[in-house]
């Protein structure tokens, strides 16, 4: 049996390569946290068949650590670097995040010696996990929805609750989440089917005109799935298509229902999630300076939206997303690994825009500086003069709603407006935030 060594810091990529790497391609997989530990393996086991490596860990170059070991020794093993990788690229494969498992098994298969024939012969999971938010917006299933229960340690049997085409409402589904379900299962082989079910479903709803409550509620279920699909399995077409038609229902929704104190109530008596509430609010309170600008047209409200909806996509937990400044980051409480992630958000979002079909260079790019900084990396003390106008408007817009969301600090629009004129020094910036002084229902 071939042995691949799989060095992956996120806990649930991790898990997910290692299953799929093991499943489709019969190598027996070790798992390593460094180039350190890889390199001691190595010493011992010098006839390892693959790497499977994360580019960089912390400060560490872990790829190119153990490439130039694999240099230095002349051993001929390959690599599959996750993420960018430009000091070695020309020598090894690498992969640009985010990364599907499909992927990584199709290249680890190629360099295994397994054929796509006999990958697709191998024994798939009976069974895939799919996040409760996916049944919102639909009121029936193409095919039977299964509960995991747990029987003994390591060991689960699946029940069937949904039947095909059995009809069904949100109540029905908001039992099984209040009771701590926070996946459904379905049959590996209508994954595809489902998805694009739901899909289209959502789509045409919210290509509808509904009350803004429903509207709210609709697009936050949606931005769940695209936010969960990207991080899982990438970018696909019909998830393009989900997230654009999501992002002009946001536009719809901001156009029509500009009171800021009736839009507060709404989202904070849903179980609308924070990543939406902030999306959304980012798009309100952005509005609203952009109808200042002598240059205003509905365009520049279009890139705002697209920005506040994928600037936070590939982050995982409301903690990383309040994070607003160098000093935030340095006083919560994060693992190395998700303080990363905070660090390079801004460019690995606009990395994501990059493969979607809708974006433009100049939205990738605002997106890559919606931070202030240039290279999208950090929180500069004081962000950059050379970015874009609508970039500023967004970072001014981003400050004031998350102090608006922090239960502990001031409500008051008066009292956020001082905060900011305090964080934000810049003369450019202070006539932005200078705009918020104007009435703001």
């Amino acid at each position: 049996m071939s042995q691949t060594i799989l060095i992956e810091s996120n806990t649930d990529l991790q898990k997910i390569f290692s299953l799929n790497l093991s499943t489709y391609t019969g190598t027996d997989v070790v798992i390593r946290n460094d180039a350190a530990e890889a390199i001691e393996l190595l010493r011992i086991l010098p006839s390892i068949s693959l790497i499977v490596s994360e580019s960089k860990l912390g400060n560490e170059d872990t790829a190119v650590e153990i490439y130039n070991f694999l240099e230095e020794n002349q051993l001929e093993i390959p690599m599959i670097v996750l993420g960018e990788c430009p000091e070695i690229a020309q020598n090894v494969l690498t992969l640009a995040r985010p990364i599907s498992w499909e992927i990584l098994i199709k290249h680890a298969g190629t360099l295994l010696g397994v054929s796509e024939e006999e990958l697709k012969e191998k024994v798939k999971p009976a069974y895939i996990p799919i996040l409760s938010s996916y049944f919102y917006d639909i009121d029936h299933t193409p095919c039977d929805i299964y509960i995991r229960i747990k029987k003994s340690a390591g060991e689960f049997k699946f029940v069937k609750r949904i039947h095909s085409q059995d009809k069904f409402g949100k109540d029905d589904i908001d039992k099984y989440v209040d009771q701590g379900l926070k996946y459904f299962y379905i049959g590996r082989d209508y994954q595809q089917y489902f998805v694009t079910f739901v899909t289209n479903n959502l789509i045409g709803k919210l290509e509808k005109d509904m009350p803004i409550e429903e509207r709210l509620n609709t697009n936050a279920n949606a931005y769940e799935i695209v936010k969960d699909h990207i991080r899982n399995m990438g970018m696909s077409s019909e998830i393009s298509e989900l997230a654009e038609a999501n992002i002009q229902s946001m536009v719809t929704a901001v156009q029509e229902n500009t009171k800021l104190s009736n839009l507060l109530k709404l989202l904070f008596s849903s179980k609308v999630s924070y990543a939406y509430q902030k999306s959304h609010l980012i798009c309100v309170i952005g509005n609203f300076i952009l109808k200042k600008q002598s240059w205003y047209e509905l365009q520049h409200l279009q890139v705002l939206t697209h920005m506040a909806f994928f600037s936070d996509i590939t982050l995982k937990s409301q903690l990383q997303m309040k994070v607003n400044s160098a000093e935030d980051l340095a006083s919560v409480e994060l693992s190395e690994e998700e303080r990363e992630q905070v660090i390079n958000h801004a460019k690995d979002a606009a990395a994501i825009v990059k493969d979607y079909p809708p974006g433009t260079d100049y939205l990738q790019q605002n997106i890559l500086h919606h931070h202030g900084s240039l290279t999208g990396e950090g929180f500069p003390e004081q962000p950059s003069n050379d970015i874009d106008p609508i970039a500023k408007i967004f970072i001014i817009a981003d400050a004031f709603v998350k102090t608006l969301l922090n239960p502990h600090a001031p409500k008051n629009k008066k009292e956020i407006l001082v905060i900011l004129y305090m964080q934000f020094s810049d003369e450019g910036y202070q006539k932005i935030i200078k705009v918020l002084e104007q009435k703001m229902d």
